[in-house]
């Protein structure tokens, strides 16, 4: 696989959140449409008036398509070694940068679109539509170019952006994965494929670490997250889409298998007993 290439990517399908296996880094320029993409500690969305750098690695992607449209994305793949010379090139550049030791390490950075970064993706579709005409050493120019624009304009967001490699999973790993995405109704195999894990392994790591089932531990923090919510006079019809279920008739079932009564009923007797006090100290 070239350390450097171009790809123009257009469907007219709505692609369903799929698996995908980065084998390099990703400069996602998105024309049309939008995108979603799941990593095992974070979640991003990105529109066609942002952009995104995605690592390598498992992830999960959701394509939407514009109203009436396609989807398109002009795609720059490139790898480690790439961008290890890219920032040992420019290190007195990257030296000058203040350092910020809490400075998070994220697998992506998304950027709002300007100008440059807009003639820039015409530049990049010509050299894409001619391949013949231009040599390695251009498309490469071309990758140093949009990287110090970034490293200039934003400078601690790039220094944050890092890769992740295949590397085995710490139980904290793990936890993070499960815990920031309650609400996100990801699979069990969607999970261990973020934690690069067989299903059998992740589920065998699940119980040591939680002691309970995935299922009943996602019921329960969800269900939390609802009894929190409703008690808060959020609307119950509200509820269910916040705390993850698809309908308002399957969260009822598991709101009354763990309360005993409807999320409906919950809130008014809940809301009944501060109106009470209320009227006791008129």
């Amino acid at each position: 696989m070239d350390t450097l290439s171009i790809h123009d990517y257009v469907s007219d399908r709505q692609a369903p959140r799929n698996k995908i296996f980065l084998p390099q880094n990703l400069i996602s320029l998105l024309e049309q449409g939008e995108k979603v993409v799941y990593y095992a500690d974070n979640k991003t969305v990105i529109t066609d008036n942002q952009f995104a750098i995605l690592s390598s690695g498992n992830c999960l992607m959701t394509e939407k398509l514009p109203v009436n449209n396609h989807y398109r994305s002009l795609m720059l793949f490139f790898d480690n070694t790439t961008l290890a010379t890219f920032f040992i090139k420019y290190a007195s550049i990257i030296d000058k940068i203040p350092s910020k030791p809490d400075r998070p390490n994220q697998p992506f950075v998304v950027f709002e679109k300007d100008e440059f970064i807009r003639t820039y993706i015409t530049s990049l579709k010509l050299i894409q539509s001619k391949p013949a005409s231009f040599s390695e050493k251009i498309i490469e120019l071309k990758f140093e170019e949009l990287m110090l624009h970034l490293l200039e304009k934003y400078p601690n967001e790039m220094l944050a952006f890092q890769v992740k490699n295949q590397e085995k999973y710490s139980d904290f790993e793990i936890r993070k994965a499960v815990e920031l995405n309650i609400t996100n109704n990801l699979t069990l195999e969607e999970l261990a494929f973020l934690c690069n894990t067989s299903v059998s392994t992740f589920k065998r790591k699940f119980v040591k670490l939680y002691h309970v089932v995935p299922s009943q531990y996602f019921q329960q923090q969800k269900m939390e997250m609802a009894k929190t919510l409703l008690l808060q006079n959020e609307n119950p019809g509200e509820v269910y889409y916040k705390v993850g279920y698809e309908n308002h008739s399957s969260f009822s079932k598991s709101f009354k298998q763990v309360y005993g009564i409807s999320p409906k009923q919950f809130q008014q007797q809940n809301m009944a007993v501060p109106q009470q006090q209320l009227n006791d100290l008129r």
